[in-house]
Order: C-alpha cells, then sequence, then structure tokens
C-alpha cells in the first residue's frame, strides 16, 4: 500500500496521468520524482526538468534527463523524441538553457528546450560506457551495475536497445505516447539511422529479433528520425576502398572488399577520446565489444595476418552498426508498410562521414521502395574541415527538420521537405550557399565538366613522405590549428610535387557550379602488389592562391602491370570562377589523414580523367 501510494505521489508531483500498470510507472518513478519547474529567463518559457540513473533493460544504470511542457502531462502523453549525443559527449550535447544559443548555430531552436516549447517530451540520456552512464567519471562506475556497462560502440544490441528500454518507461508512465522520433548528431546520427531500420523490432544480444514493446506490452514504433552528419556504413566511414559513392557517375561498389585505409588521425583522435570519456571492455574480455584490440589491429595495417583479424572486426561493424547493411530489415520495413520517414542532414566538407554516407542510404531504401518517405539535405556542415556554425545555414535545416518530425508526431502539424534531395552550395563566408532541389541524387546535376590529359612523366611512389601536405590538408590539424574552428583550408600557394604526389591543372573558361561526387579514372602502370591512390582537388585563384574542394581515397590491390582505376570522390558544392584553374592531384601518402600503406609501391600515370556534376555546363 505504501508503495502504491510513494507511485501515485511522484506521478502527482511530475502532473503525469499514472497507469494501472504500476511496476512499469515504479520503473521510471527515480527520474519523474526529480522533476523541477524551471523557467529559460532569455524566452520567458517555463518547463519541467527531471534527471536521474535509470536502469537499462540489463541494469546498466543511464544518466537520464527528460524535459517536459509546464503544467499537467496530458492523459496518454506527451510526443516524445530523443536526442541522442556524440562520441564522446553526454547528454548535455542536446541541453541548452534557452531556445537559440548562437554559439552553437545547429543546436539554436533545435535542442530540449526548443522541442519541449513545441509541446514534446525530450529525452536526453548519456550513452552506456559514457560518463555518467558508467563512464570513467559516473558516481556508479564502480558499482556491481556498471561491471559490465563499457561501450559498444552504438551496436543495435545494447546502445540502440537502450533507446528502445527508456522510451518504453517513459510510455509505460504515461509520459509518452508509443510513436516516437529521434535525432543525433555523429554518433547519434548514426543511431537515429538504425533504429530507423529497425522501425518496429528490437534486438537482442544474440542478434535475434522481436517486436518491440514497452515493458508493460504497448507496442512500440520510430515514427520519424532526423540523423545529424550520422554515418549509415561505419565500415566505409572508418575504412574506405574508395568503391563508396552516390551511384550518379560511377557505380556504388563493394564497400568492404579489398579492406580499406584507415582514416588513421580521425580513428586515432576517437579512440583516444573515447578512452578518456568512456568505459572500454578489457582486450579480449568482449568479443562484440573489443574496441581496444580492434584499434590496435586495424592500426597495424597492411599485414600477413591482416586477412585474418580484419574480416570479423568489419562484420562486427556491418552486421550490428551500420544501416547500410541492413536488406533484411528495410525488406521487412517495406513489407509491412513500416517505412521510418528520415531526414538525413550531411556535410560536403564532412571528411569523415561525408556526403555518400547520406545520399547512398537515402537512395538505398527508396529503391526499396519509391514512396519510402526518406529526404536529404547536403551542406557545409558536420566534422572538420566544415564549418558546421554557420546560423544562415542551420537556421533553415533545423526549421525543416523539426517540422518534418512535426508531420509525423502531430495531427495537422509540420510539412515535409521541399524535395527529396536538396543540396547546398558551399561558400567560405558566413552567407548561405545557394540550394538547388531535385527528386533524386544527382537530378540537380546532370551537366558534365570534363578534363583530361595524357602528358607524361607523372609517376609517384609511396616510399617519400609528404609530410608538408598532409599536415596541411589533415581535417584535424586543420581543426585545431584554425582554432578549433571549421572552414575552407586555403594555401597561399599550390603543395610541391614530390616522390609520393602527382598533379594536373587545367584552366576554367567559363564559371560553373559544380554539384555532386566528381568521378577521376586513371590509366595506370602499378609497381607491387597493394596501393593506395588518394587524390585531392583544389581550386586555383588567379594569383595562385588555393582552396581545398574535396579529396578522394582509394585501395588497389591485384598483380603488377596495367590496370584502369575509377572512384568517386567524396564531392562538394562548389562554384568554380572563370580564369581559375581545377588542380587535381594523385598521392600515394595523405598522411596523417590516411594511414600509410605498409606495402611499398609505384604508379606511373599515362591518362588521367576528371569528371565533375555540374548544375549547366560550362562553355568551353
Amino acid at each position: 500500500m505504501r508503495r502504491r501510494f510513494v507511485s501515485l505521489a511522484g506521478a502527482i508531483l511530475c502532473g503525469l496521468v499514472p497507469l494501472s500498470v504500476t511496476g512499469s510507472v515504479s520503473a521510471a518513478m527515480p527520474l519523474l520524482e526529480s522533476c523541477q519547474v524551471r523557467t529559460d529567463q532569455v524566452d520567458a518559457f517555463s518547463y519541467r526538468f527531471c534527471s536521474a540513473f535509470v536502469p537499462s533493460f540489463d541494469g546498466v544504470p543511464l544518466d537520464v534527463d527528460l524535459t517536459l511542457p509546464a503544467g499537467t502531462t496530458p492523459r496518454g502523453g506527451y510526443p516524445l523524441v530523443v536526442m541522442m549525443h556524440g562520441w564522446g559527449n553526454s547528454k548535455t550535447d542536446w541541453e541548452n538553457a534557452d531556445l537559440c544559443d548562437s554559439a552553437s548555430a545547429d543546436k539554436c531552436n533545435y535542442n530540449n528546450l526548443a522541442f519541449a516549447h513545441r509541446g514534446y517530451a525530450v529525452l536526453n540520456y548519456s550513452a552506456r560506457g559514457f560518463h555518467g552512464s558508467c563512464g570513467p567519471d559516473s558516481p556508479n562506475a564502480a558499482s556491481p551495475a556498471c561491471a559490465t556497462g563499457w561501450t559498444h560502440l552504438a551496436d543495435m544490441r545494447w546502445e540502440v536497445r537502450d533507446t528502445q528500454y527508456v522510451s518504453g518507461l517513459l510510455v509505460d508512465a504515461g509520459v509518452a505516447r508509443p510513436r516516437i522520433a529521434v535525432t543525433g548528431g555523429s554518433y547519434g546520427g548514426g543511431q537515429s539511422w538504425l533504429l530507423a531500420v529497425l522501425a518496429n523490432r528490437v534486438m537482442a544480444p544474440d542478434g535475434t529479433l522481436s517486436r518491440w514493446r514497452s515493458t508493460s506490452g504497448a507496442p512500440m514504433q520510430i515514427a520519424a528520425a532526423v540523423p545529424k552528419y550520422p554515418w549509415s556504413d561505419l565500415v566505409d566511414a572508418l575504412l574506405p576502398n574508395g568503391r563508396a559513392s552516390d551511384g550518379v557517375l560511377g557505380p556504388n561498389g563493394d564497400r568492404l572488399a579489398p579492406f580499406g585505409i584507415d582514416k588513421k588521425s580521425y580513428v586515432d583522435y576517437l579512440f583516444a577520446s573515447g578512452a578518456e570519456s568512456a568505459r572500454f571492455a578489457a582486450p579480449g574480455q568482449d568479443p562484440t565489444a573489443d574496441l581496444t584490440t580492434w584499434h590496435t589491429e586495424i592500426d597495424a595495417g597492411e599485414t600477413p595476418a591482416e586477412s585474418t583479424y580484419a574480416p570479423p572486426i568489419i562484420k562486427q561493424i556491418a552486421q550490428f552498426r551500420s544501416a547500410y547493411y541492413q536488406d533484411s530489415l528495410i525488406r521487412g520495413d517495406v513489407q509491412s508498410h513500416l517505412e521510418t520517414p528520415v531526414l538525413d542532414v550531411q556535410g560536403w566538407t564532412d571528411a569523415l562521414f561525408p556526403q555518400a554516407q547520406g545520399a547512398s542510404m537515402v537512395e538505398k531504401v527508396r529503391a526499396a521502395d519509391s514512396a519510402w518517405p526518406a529526404f536529404f539535405y547536403a551542406s557545409d556542415l558536420g566534422h572538420p574541415p566544415a564549418n558546421n556554425n554557420k546560423v544562415s545555414e542551420w537556421g533553415v535545416i533545423n526549421r525543416q527538420a523539426s517540422d518534418f518530425i512535426d508531420l509525423y508526431m502531430k495531427v495537422g502539424v509540420g510539412h515535409a521537405p521541399a524535395a527529396t534531395f536538396q543540396e547546398q552550395v558551399v561558400t567560405c563566408d558566413a552567407s548561405a550557399g545557394p540550394v538547388f532541389s531535385s527528386s533524386s541524387a544527382g537530378g540537380a546535376a546532370t551537366a558534365r565538366a570534363g578534363f583530361g590529359s595524357t602528358d607524361p612523366g607523372h609517376a609517384t611512389a609511396s616510399a617519400p613522405t609528404d609530410a608538408a601536405a598532409g599536415v596541411a590538408t589533415d581535417p584535424l590539424a586543420f581543426y585545431i590549428g584554425n582554432g578549433t574552428k571549421g572552414g575552407c583550408i586555403t594555401l597561399p600557394g599550390a603543395l610541391p610535387a614530390n616522390g609520393a604526389m602527382t598533379s594536373w591543372s587545367f584552366p576554367v573558361c567559363s564559371t560553373f557550379t559544380m554539384l555532386g561526387e566528381p568521378e577521376l579514372k586513371l590509366g595506370v602502370t602499378i609497381v607491387g602488389t597493394d596501393a593506395e591512390l588518394n587524390s585531392r582537388l583544389w581550386d586555383v585563384a588567379p594569383d595562385g592562391g588555393v582552396t581545398l574542394v574535396t579529396r578522394g581515397v582509394y585501395r588497389w590491390t591485384g598483380s603488377p602491370g596495367t590496370a584502369s582505376v575509377s572512384y568517386a570522390l567524396l564531392g562538394s558544392g562548389w562554384v568554380f570562377q572563370a580564369g581559375h584553374q581545377v588542380r587535381i592531384e594523385v598521392t600515394q601518402n595523405d598522411a596523417p589523414y590516411m594511414r600509410l600503406d605498409n606495402y611499398a609501391s609505384a604508379v606511373q600515370y599515362a591518362s588521367i580523367n576528371l569528371v565533375l556534376p555540374a548544375t549547366s555546363a560550362p562553355a568551353c
């Protein structure tokens, strides 16, 4: 009787409508009993803020915040949006003291208070293993409940299931409705895509699927997802082999074979930052989350043992952490008419999770069902060297994202984006570039700008270092050197050629806008059986100054001799002005961004053909 009284008292305290299933309500009570009324002084907005540790499905205590509108919770609960943080961050990633903080453009009017102001319950929590959720700085770190509370790197069986479980508790407590929206940036964006393709299913630790229900049995479903600068294919994002593309100029090929090249500066940084902010399983302790061993083995690069240790790692990342490979889930979504509406927001200038991560995923689900409500927006945002703080652009994107969530979470409110694909031109100042709209990837750039050469004398080798070029163009080195701000990588002059790099330059005879992924075709003679043929595309101004437009990576494997190599660069929206030059570099050493190949090789170039997708053909 006393337990029932306490449950009711807590529900009344937070303005809830109690349910008859008291066990599920009690599971959420530490959180709901903590609710306090707060007021945003800038916008005079009152709301309720709740914070507590909530045990997940396996007892791991998660550090959870819940933001609710002021007043009494309506019968049936609020629409619920879950906002998931980036790698190394915490539940506070999408929390703010007011509706808009101009210091963080992508969180302006897109945070816990902004959604509460729109009538949502907002769930923010630290992912398992990070910070308060059994991380090194958690007050529960030494408790038995945290004994296995390490990060599994956004695994559907653990991190994604945490989101599903805690959301279900809020439904059982009468706080939330059972159709929820999910959003997040980077690490949280990748999980948003996984939740979207799971739709109404939950994955157990053994990989089996079942109907997603709350603890009390309420059927649950993802109603909308807005992944911001996410991955869809974590294998290609961290270990690209150069076969991924949006499929416009060249085929979207096999991303798993051959093994890709380690994005060394990024992977090393992510591992180190995770080691500081998260709990990792001890090496060999958990084969499903052996991050330390995985990093050590991948960091070793090409070795005779690579064919033994790499496949199990790649399988774990593809099978349980990458939406792109979830073909059976996608088929099931179509057959059951459960296609989750998705608005993917991706960065042209993101060197970690580039444009193809979103564009190819949107095209994949639309190929499964042309009516799938999947939308795509590309701009200058995301991870370095992206600017990611343009108020002029994020204001538009966040309005679209909020309206998109409203459309599928509320009756008679919100609207879909204006077009399936929206692609914004990159500018190097604070201005917003023009936006091109189309119904498919490449639909706004049907013209082509082609540049070719058969000039002799172009050769590279993997042995010499290319340190000056690597440091100048490494995304993280640039970001740190630029005062931890993104932006255009510009240099006073072109990088000097050395043994590892060669280049070709072509005049721009009339102004044109490139929009999409360039295709690079090389006729080569290779000495060696394994080689990196990475590339950098520059805009050369009349005064000789250069601006990095985009880049590409490619791993070649085979028998020595002549070969044809073709691959897509990462892509961008960029205006090449008349009187400038297009400069394409090919390098066998793009360190520290890409890991230098362990195996020596040398390449001679008989021909090069560079094709840029353009909104209109240059008049040459």
